[in-house]
C-alpha cells in the first residue's frame, strides 16, 4: 500500500533488467526515451531479457524513483547507490 500520493501512474509500464525484476540490485539508472521508461541496475552484465512491470511496484520498493516523474523525454537519471541523489542529464542515446 502506498504511503504517499504517487506522481507516476502506478500502472505505467516500465522495462526493467532481470536484476531489478528479481530485486537483487537497486534501480540506479532511469531512462525516458521514445515515450518509454526503463529502470535499470546500471550494470551492463545482463542479456536482453528485460521485463515489463508497473511503475507502482518500483515506487513502492524505492519511493525516490517517484521524484523522477518529470524527467523529460530523451533524458536519464543516474545515481551511484541508494544513498546518493539522482543526477539528471540528457541521454547519450538520444539521437
Amino acid at each position: 500500500m502506498r504511503s504517499h500520493s504517487m506522481k507516476f501512474k502506478p500502472n505505467l509500464g516500465v522495462f526493467v533488467c532481470p536484476h531489478v525484476f528479481k530485486d537483487t540490485r537497486p534501480v540506479l539508472l532511469v531512462v525516458h526515451e521514445d515515450g518509454e521508461w526503463q529502470c535499470l541496475c546500471g550494470q551492463g552484465d545482463h542479456l536482453d531479457d528485460g521485463h515489463l512491470v508497473g511503475m507502482g511496484h518500483l515506487v513502492n520498493r524505492d519511493p525516490s524513483i517517484d521524484d523522477l516523474y518529470d524527467l523529460p523525454e530523451g533524458w536519464e537519471a543516474e545515481r551511484e547507490s541508494l544513498s546518493h541523489n539522482w543526477l539528471r542529464c540528457k541521454s547519450e542515446f538520444d539521437g
